[in-house]
C-alpha cells in the first residue's frame, strides 16, 4: 500500500465489501471490479490464445457483453481463455469451467498467482475520466497437449503461439499484462 493510500479515510482504502452500515468498511471503485480467472494452457513454449466471435453466447458464457465482444472481434484481439467468476464461484471451480466448458480442454487446471490491477476506468467506459476500475484475477497453468478440435460457438479460432510471437500481437484487455507480470512472455 503507497503513503498516499494510507491517508485516505478507512472507508475509501480497504477492500472489504459487507453491508451498507457504518460499522462495515466498504469501497468499490466508481469504475467496478472485476473478478476472474484466467487459464494459461500452454504445450511447452506455447501458449493459447482465442479470437472471439462475438454472439449471444458471450454475455451468458463467456462472461463479457456482447458489444466488447464485438468490440474484440472486430479489432482482432487475441485473448486468453477467462471469464469473470460467477457469483459464489470459487477460484478453482471458474478455471474448471473456463477449461471445460468455455474452451473444450481436458485436464485441471493448477492454481499459479493472484494478481491485481488497477486502472483508469476510461480505457473501456469514455464516459468516465479520471474513474479507477480495479481487475482481481486469479491466474492458472493447464498443460495441454493439442488444441481442441470443436470449437465453442464464442471462438473464432482458438491457436497456440509461441512465448516470443505474442507481445508483437494484438493481445486485448489486459491480458498481455497477466502474461507479462506473471513471467510467461518478456
Amino acid at each position: 500500500m503507497n503513503s498516499s493510500s494510507i491517508m485516505l479515510p478507512v472507508t475509501e482504502r480497504w477492500a472489504q465489501v459487507g453491508p451498507k452500515k457504518k460499522n462495515w468498511l466498504i469501497n468499490i471503485p466508481r469504475g467496478g471490479i472485476c473478478i476472474s480467472a484466467f487459464v494459461i494452457a500452454s504445450t511447452g513454449k506455447s501458449i493459447l490464445l482465442g479470437l472471439p466471435h462475438a454472439n449471444k453466447h458471450w454475455p451468458e458464457d463467456g462472461g463479457e457483453p456482447l458489444w466488447r465482444a464485438r468490440e474484440m472481434e472486430k479489432k482482432k484481439s487475441w485473448m486468453l481463455p477467462a471469464t469473470h467468476m460467477l457469483i459464489g464461484e470459487s477460484p478453482d471451480d471458474a478455471a474448471a469451467r473456463i477449461a471445460n466448458e468455455f474452451t473444450g480442454l481436458k485436464g485441471e487446471p493448477k492454481f499459479s498467482m493472484v494478481q491485481s490491477h488497477t486502472r483508469p476506468a476510461n480505457v473501456w467506459w469514455k464516459t468516465m475520466r479520471h474513474i479507477v476500475h480495479w481487475d482481481l484475477c486469479f491466474v492458472y497453468d493447464l498443460k495441454i497437449d493439442r488444441v481442441p478440435i470443436r470449437l465453442k460457438p464464442w471462438w473464432k479460432e482458438l491457436r497456440l503461439f509461441s512465448r516470443e510471437q505474442i507481445p508483437s500481437m494484438n493481445v486485448g484487455r489486459g491480458h498481455l499484462d497477466i502474461l507479462r507480470e506473471g513471467g510467461y512472455v518478456r
